[in-house]
């Protein structure tokens, strides 16, 4: 404070004269001076309340009230201000005793002199300290909000002083590194904590950063808790110092735990690696339907043109009894690739697995105990039910195969709101209401390596002749087809679960038409057969042809297409494969229907008409391997303009 300043002082102080005699004082060196005197401490808290005084002045001992009781009222009030004592006679020791007890300075009134020295030094100082406790007021918010940034992003810092061999972890540090309150840390725990397979990636990025200019390295890798004995993948950055010699001297960085996002890439890349194989299979399985279009065509054209007593009939009927049940394993191909055709409905899945139960129990056997397990408020989805049906059965047998000397299966409904927080740490989950279906069993279980394969088409843990190692990767299929997300949890000797997850039905869902039945319809009008497999377009001409129909046939789109311009006549169908070189039967259908929008389309795909939803014309479908009756019956409804006759999968 400095002269000609307003100068605000609470004098407590019972003689009047002495009073105006310490303002006369304070106005003679320059101060501009508002004073308030008080006697008592009722007046003295009165004021303290009342204003922000500069300075407290007061005489040592008065009639009514003191310097050491005003002193204690100043200090209980919380107020940083000067107290300086001005007495007429006191003693060194009270002087002293007075300081002590937390007086600024004292002087004699006859010595008033040093008063504007001591109150502007008292108040200078007091201003001194309000600015540091400001500052460290504010360092500790800072740090209070520093705190709180690094808890919220789960950031651990580390200090790792070699030369002056102090270790400095926070607390969210030693979560990630598995430490109990009060463990002692050393730089030996910190190495060995890191998994063996990790340390020498870890020690190649300290390397460079040792050799580098700036001396900054960032690793991930696995840490096993030192404690807990949990496996974490922390991702680390930092910076070596080192000393005059060049030697690493001091380690500081910050540690992250991302074991959530890894096991989020391990999840995709596991994804990745199914669309993968399930694009081969799909694309196997369609090849491989268009054969057994021609062999189960053929054989049952052959069937039908013998007596019931030929000898051939017997070897065609084994034929295409064969065809159908390699057609079974296509059609287990394509719902593992999801291009299986299903017809999917509201299930109420507690009805459907009581209704489930008894086959349930006669496929386990007597040493099987199964509970069934439902929960009321599990509610409905949109699937296939004999899909779902498969999906119970082929779970059902692969657990009673794991417990071959007996055991427990318990199959449990539950529903479940994914919020947002399980959908970020499951990466097929959207956020939502669920039916849960929980398989468990008492078998033998699974390692992780195994584990990482179950999905996959045939991969199979048992012996040769003893499955297909199709079960698992069918299920798969069904589960991804219908919407849903599937997860096994397994270990060694500790028995397998496997969890299913399908979007609660929410509305009306439209019923899937039931295929029709009766005789087979004949025609006279002209059918465009565009097919690139030569065996199914040969197929396809001749069932149509033998009854009645006109057939141009043509191996791919472009084709077609030049069919279509230049046939003089008049052209009633296309019947046309999806998938074909070139040009795709869905691209050659909306070119066709611009140049003949009079004619009806059919498109055929060993794929389900849920993939090529934008193939379809009026909801006219084909799926292979057809029989004759079914291809025909499709045609006319098409020509006639009906709705489509839904084929058995």
């Amino acid at each position: 404070m400095t002269p000609g300043q307003p100068l605000k002082i609470l004098q407590v102080e019972d003689s009047e004269s002495d009073a105006a005699l310490i303002v006369r004082q304070l106005e003679r060196a320059g101060y501009n001076v508002r004073a308030r005197r008080v006697e008592d401490a009722a007046e003295m808290r009165q004021a303290l309340k009342a204003e922000d005084w500069d300075v407290v002045i007061s005489d040592h001992r008065m009639a009514q009230f003191d310097a050491p009781a005003a002193l204690l009222i100043l200090q209980h009030s919380g107020r940083d201000i000067p107290f300086v004592v001005v007495s007429g006679t006191i003693s060194q020791e009270l002087a002293v005793a007075t300081m002590k007890s937390g007086a600024n300075d004292y002087l004699l009134k006859s010595d008033l002199a040093r008063l504007a020295p001591v109150v502007e030094r008292e108040i200078r100082e007091a201003r001194t300290r309000h600015q540091r406790r400001q500052a460290e007021a504010e360092l500790r918010e800072s740090q209070e909000r520093l705190a709180l940034a690094v808890e919220a992003t789960q950031l651990g810092t580390f200090d790792f002083d070699l030369a002056g061999g102090r270790i400095v972890w926070s607390e969210a540090c030693r979560r990630h590194f598995g430490l109990s309150e009060g463990s002692e840390l050393t730089l030996d725990k910190y190495r060995n904590a890191i998994h063996s397979d990790d340390r020498a990636r870890l020690d190649a990025a300290l390397r460079a950063a040792k050799t580098s200019s700036q001396g900054r390295y960032s690793a991930e890798f696995r840490a096993i808790g030192i404690d807990d004995g949990i496996e974490r993948w922390l991702s680390v950055w930092g910076h070596i110092f080192s000393d005059e010699k060049g030697e690493t001297a001091r380690y500081v960085g910050i540690s992250l735990d991302v074991t959530s996002r890894k096991h989020l890439e391990d999840q995709l890349r596991q994804a990745q690696k199914l669309e993968s194989v399930g694009r081969l299979a799909g694309g196997v399985a369609h090849d491989f339907n268009n054969l057994l279009t021609v062999i189960t065509g053929y054989s049952q054209m052959g069937m039908a043109e013998l007596s019931p007593d030929h000898p051939l009939r017997e070897s065609l009927a084994e034929i295409s009894a064969a065809a159908a049940r390699a057609g079974e394993l296509t059609r287990q191909l394509l719902t593992f690739s999801r291009r299986q055709a299903s017809h999917a409905e509201p299930i109420e899945i507690n009805a459907l697995l009581r209704n489930f139960e008894k086959m349930l129990g006669r496929l386990l056997g007597e040493e099987i105990e199964l509970t069934i397990k439902l929960d009321p408020s599990a509610g409905r989805f949109v699937a296939d039910p004999g899909q779902v049906e498969q999906i119970i059965m082929n779970l059902a047998v692969n657990a009673r195969d794991a417990m071959p000397r007996g055991g427990k299966l318990w199959i449990e409904t539950s529903s479940i709101y994914a919020d947002s927080d399980f959908s970020q740490g499951h990466l097929s989950v959207k956020e939502g209401p669920y039916v849960v279906i929980t398989v468990t069993d008492t078998g033998s279980g699974m390692t992780e390596e195994i584990r990482a394969h179950i999905f996959e088409p045939f991969f199979t843990t048992k012996e040769p002749g003893k499955g297909t190692g199709l079960g698992l990767s069918t299920v798969w299929g069904i589960v991804q087809q219908s919407s849903g997300s599937i997860w096994v949890y397994s270990e060694p000797g500790r028995g397998t679960t496997f969890k299913l997850m399908f979007p609660l039905a929410a509305g009306p869902v439209e019923h899937t038409a039931s295929p029709r039945t009766g005789e087979v319809p004949s025609g006279a009008e002209t059918v465009l057969v565009a097919e690139d497999e030569a065996g199914v377009r040969k197929y396809a001409r001749q069932i149509l042809e033998r009854f009645g129909y006109v057939v141009l046939a043509v191996s791919n789109g472009r084709e077609a297409l030049r069919t279509a311009r230049e046939y003089p006549g008049k052209i009633d169908l296309l019947l046309t494969d999806i998938v074909m070189p070139q040009m795709s039967g869905a691209d050659l259908a909306a070119k066709f229907s611009e140049l003949r929008p009079e004619a009806a389309v059919i498109c055929m795909s060993g794929y389900s008409d849920r993939v090529w939803p934008e193939a379809q014309r009026d909801g006219h479908f084909l799926q292979k391997p057809f029989t004759p009756a079914q291809l025909l019956q499709q045609v006319r409804a098409a020509l006639d303009g009906r709705e489509p006759a839904r084929q058995n999968p």
